[in-house]
């Protein structure tokens, strides 16, 4: 945990305090996986958990549960997220120590909190083998028996009186504040923000005006959607014209999130998406599932083209998804920057169809700063990753070929440990969207297969292979036991000044020389003027 073995008791009072309190006493399920969490970190198991395991262990789902599918584990997380979140601004908002849950990580936070208000710095778990065994005191059962309803808080009796005086005191400033904006403040167009992650840092104007992420699933008839990152997709609005459409469930190349393409809008069509003043990243997710050698409809290239209109101006024309693609039922996504509503305060979308009817599965905007795109971080691993400096990397996407393994090393030579915990090995390839721009990217790599305690007994020379983008070579015989010093090592390649093609890709390849290539983690950097 992010405490040191001297913390154990603030942690545990930590715990009891949050399961002892009002907010939880009618959440016995949350209760119930907040402890789950705590007690595998504190026995040193943070890496066992992964979604199928806290669905079955935590959340009573059977042996078959397939959470590519069932989406219940990221829903509680989020409910969790919540409920935690309301609790220190109530009655725990005088705990000296908080417990943090970041989008898209399911291992728990211990954060202090006496110098300020809760600021998350999330810490590595090295694997158990690193760690020592400890234990959380057992949850006390309740006067039914169950026990998942825990005792009274041990905390002293003054913390409670003054959480509540405090509270008031925050409900009255609030109230204050409220009252003087909603006076002082013109009407503005709603905007409908889905609560999520951004990969980027927003710009100064869309951090002032409170700009959000939107992200709508297109044709989707549900609520909402949380996705593999902890991410919240709104269900289909501020359309017009077009049919919604939902597609028999199947596989969908480059993505572990198949539900973003389960469902779309189709027609002639347009949104027009209330935003706040700012700048934004604007990405378009298709998939062509009508046409091509396997379909019913049969057709191939050209027989879907259509153009994508921006704020009345085009910035698709005659776009052909399957050619985009480079296939049928492939995840495909374009991406825009220097993206700004218009001035009636709405961002316009317009879908024209040229042959055959546009298509459409998911619109997502960030905020992101003037002229850059927001950083895309990529970890080799079925769930998402949060690093010691507080940033999302996402489940591993975009990927085409090769096998997804975990990896149980701990690997040196790095503060971010968790980045070498899963691998992509053998030929493959990812096609990583990007807008128009010159780009930085780091692959991050470790030698966790070969060494004389890991299951290969070679060493250097073991494992070589050729890395290329765009068709250009990079690497050639890249030997990572040899060039990070060892095995369980961390090595990082970086290049500079990478275009995206004319499909707005960058596309790596991971060619074997000797035995299969591997890759831990992958981050672009836009570094355009």
């Amino acid at each position: 945990m992010s405490l040191s073995e001297g913390c154990q008791q603030d942690e545990l009072v930590a715990l009891d305090a949050v399961l002892a309190s009002r907010t939880f006493s009618k959440c016995q399920n949350l209760a119930k996986l907040l402890h789950y969490l705590c007690q595998k970190c504190h026995d040193g198991c943070a890496s066992e958990l992964k979604e199928y395991n806290i669905g079955v262990e935590a959340l009573g789902r059977a042996a078959d549960f397939d959470p590519t599918t069932n989406s219940v584990v990221r829903v509680e997380f989020h409910r969790l997220r919540e409920k935690l979140k309301k609790y220190y601004e109530t009655e725990g908002m005088a705990d000296p120590v908080a417990i943090s849950l970041q989008p898209g990580n399911y291992v728990p936070q211990f954060v202090r909190r006496e110098a300020g208000p809760l600021v998350a710095v999330p810490q590595e778990t090295p694997p158990a083998a690193s760690r020592p065994e400890r234990r959380l005191l057992p949850v006390p059962a309740a006067a039914n028996g169950s026990a998942l309803a825990p005792a009274k808080s041990a905390r002293p009796a003054w913390r409670g009186s003054a959480a509540l005086y405090l509270a008031v005191i925050a409900g009255l400033a609030v109230a204050i504040t409220v009252l003087v904006l909603y006076v002082r403040t013109p009407t503005q167009p709603v905007t409908s923000a889905a609560a999520g992650f951004s990969a980027g840092t927003p710009s100064a104007a869309a951090a002032d005006s409170g700009a959000k992420a939107v992200r709508i699933l297109a044709g989707y008839s549900k609520e909402r959607y949380i996705d593999r990152a902890g991410r919240v997709w709104q269900g289909d609005r501020y359309f017009s014209g077009g049919q919604a459409v939902t597609l028999p469930r199947e596989y969908f190349a480059r993505t572990l999130d198949p539900t973003l393409f389960e469902t779309l809008r189709a027609g002639d069509f347009s949104y027009n998406i209330p935003l706040a003043p700012g700048d934004y990243e604007l990405r378009l997710y298709f998939s062509e599932t009508g046409f091509g050698p396997d379909t019913i409809s049969g057709g191939g290239e050209a027989s879907r083209m259509f153009s994508v209109l921006l704020n009345g101006k085009p910035v698709l024309n005659n776009f052909d998804i399957l050619s985009d693609a480079a296939g049928q039922n492939v995840a495909d996504v374009r991406v825009f920057k220097d993206v700004a509503p218009a001035t009636d305060g709405r961002l316009h979308l317009q879908f024209q169809r040229n042959l055959s009817d546009p298509i459409l599965n998911a619109i997502e905007i960030e905020p992101a700063s003037p002229g850059r795109m927001n950083p895309v971080r990529i970890v080799a691993q079925a769930d998402s990753f949060t690093d010691r400096e507080g940033r999302l990397w996402n489940p591993d996407c975009y990927f085409e070929g090769g096998r997804l393994v975990e990896r149980r090393a701990a690997v040196a030579n790095t503060s971010n440990p968790g980045l070498y915990y899963g691998e992509r090995f053998g030929h493959f390839n990812y096609a990583i969207p990007v807008a128009a721009g010159k780009y930085r990217v780091t692959l991050y790599f470790a030698e966790t297969y070969f060494g004389p305690n890991n299951p290969g007994s070679g060493g250097a020379r073991s494992r070589l292979f050729d890395i290329d983008c765009n068709g250009v070579a990079l690497v050639r015989g890249l030997d990572v036991f040899k060039q990070s010093g060892g095995p369980d090592r961390a090595l990082e390649r970086t290049f500079r000044g990478l275009q995206p093609n004319a499909q707005g890709k960058l596309i790596f390849r991971f060619v074997p020389v000797e035995n299969y290539a591997c890759l831990n983690a992958i981050k672009v950097v836009d570094e355009s003027q």
